[in-house]
């Protein structure tokens, strides 16, 4: 478990990124199989996926940062609301771009709206419950030395 929290650490740019190419991937998918082709799916397709995973990306390294400097700091060790309020911004960060897709071209903009707050709602509820448990896994495996230098 040790070295699994440490591969987070240390990854955490990349895994925030998949946090975003996954779920948008998977739901392009059943898009591209249930409903009729229009263009406008593959530019939101390539919007959601280039910059949706760069700021999920960016979004997951800094919080996972901001939670090793507390659990670091003389305030320390970080605690798992530390976890879960930082998961609820990295879970909003990583469903920040995906669903604002949903209006580009849209004949449904009220159901678009729909689409993009049900998203951000869910993945901020996501990113709170992986927060918390990440945080409660991270205090118990995670010593100084391991953390010294993360995220490089």
């Amino acid at each position: 478990m040790r070295n699994l929290c440490r591969f987070y650490v240390r990854r955490a740019a990349l895994i925030g990124a998949l946090y975003c190419i996954v779920p948008t991937a998977l739901w392009f998918a059943g898009v591209f199989l249930t409903q009729d082709f229009r263009g406008v799916y593959l530019l939101r397709l390539a919007l959601a996926l280039t910059v949706g995973s760069a700021v999920a990306a960016l979004a997951n390294r800094l919080g996972v940062r901001l939670w090793v400097a507390k659990h670091l700091s003389p305030q320390g060790p970080g605690t798992v609301l530390d976890g879960v309020l930082i998961g609820v911004a990295c879970g909003w960060g990583a469903a920040l771009v995906p669903p604002l897709t949903a209006l580009i071209g849209s004949q449904h903009i009220e159901m678009a709206k729909t689409f993009i707050i049900a998203a951000w709602l869910i993945t901020t509820t996501n990113g709170a419950v992986l927060g918390g448990i990440l945080a409660a896994v991270g205090r118990r495996h995670l010593e100084t030395a391991d953390l010294e230098g993360p995220a490089k």
